[in-house]
């Protein structure tokens, strides 16, 4: 993809906004949304909000990296409680949780009255099992990167040609309720733990994509094969000792374990595609 291509996917994306019009964007501190973010913000500065949920389920990386990001470039950052740990039906972590919690953001953001919500679901994110685009397409939030047919490489494309070198190239970063395995009860102390022991084991490790899963028999720290591979008998020790100190007051299990990181392993039911 050349540089003249880049350059009319931003144009096309910027004329979009400015048709739209006021608008809120609801913003993870993934890349999708932080390079949509700040595209709208760039051409409708005054008519965009940048929403961000402050809820225990968003990792504090990503939320930390909207706050850099709304200082840098002067966003209308407005943070909200989505609070889908009040919904007991989220809570109970069925297979379609992402639909309650996608529910309760999108009710929260139509609270703030500003126009259009706006999401950067991608193209590649259609053929994947997302409950939360139901919810989408029941309140009418819009897909910018769907209506124009940009897929996730491209939006790694849009990052670079930006000069966003921090985005370009961040694994993707689901929400922490997705290490809890399907059917555990969603405890903010659990999604609280999972923060702290991912957060400690990419720092101790140098390494970006850490899980951590809880799961019905055992608890489980997962790396790439070649970071697992790596792991010295040293590092493994340490982690072991720091995540049963962390774990040890929760009603969890305690038997730990180190395997290859798989995504979305937490996971277990059916996913019917819409």
């Amino acid at each position: 993809m050349s540089n003249l291509d880049i350059q009319n996917i931003i144009h096309t994306l910027t004329e979009w906004f400015k048709k739209t019009g006021d608008c809120v964007i609801a913003t993870s501190g993934g890349i999708d949304s932080m390079v949509l973010a700040y595209i709208a913000h760039q051409a409708i500065p005054q008519q965009v909000i940048i929403a961000h949920s402050t809820s225990v389920s968003v990792p504090t990386l990503d939320a930390a990296r909207v706050r850099l990001y709304a200082e840098k470039y002067h966003w209308a950052l407005q943070l909200i409680e989505a609070g889908e740990l009040n919904d007991t039906t989220y809570r109970s972590n069925p297979v379609n949780r992402c639909y309650y919690c996608k529910c309760s953001l999108f009710t929260q953001l139509q609270k703030l009255q500003h126009g259009a919500l706006v999401t950067g679901t991608n193209l590649d994110d259609l053929g994947d099992y997302r409950p939360g685009l139901i919810a989408a397409k029941e309140q009418g939030v819009l897909q910018p990167y769907v209506e124009l047919s940009i897929n996730k490489a491209t939006i790694r494309k849009l990052s670079e040609y930006l000069q966003l070198d921090d985005l370009k190239d961040i694994p993707a970063s689901p929400c922490l309720a997705s290490r809890i395995e399907t059917g555990i009860s969603i405890e903010p102390t659990y999604l609280e733990v999972v923060d702290k022991i991912e957060n400690h084991a990419r720092k101790a490790l140098q390494t970006d994509i850490v899980r951590f899963r809880i799961r019905k028999e055992t608890v489980a720290l997962e790396l790439t094969p070649e970071r697992l591979q790596q792991l010295s008998t040293l590092q493994q020790e340490a982690l072991l000792s720091y995540i049963k100190q962390t774990i040890t007051p929760l009603t969890i299990p305690q038997t730990i374990q180190f395997v290859p990181y798989q995504q979305g392993s937490a996971f277990i039911g059916v996913k019917h595609l819409e």
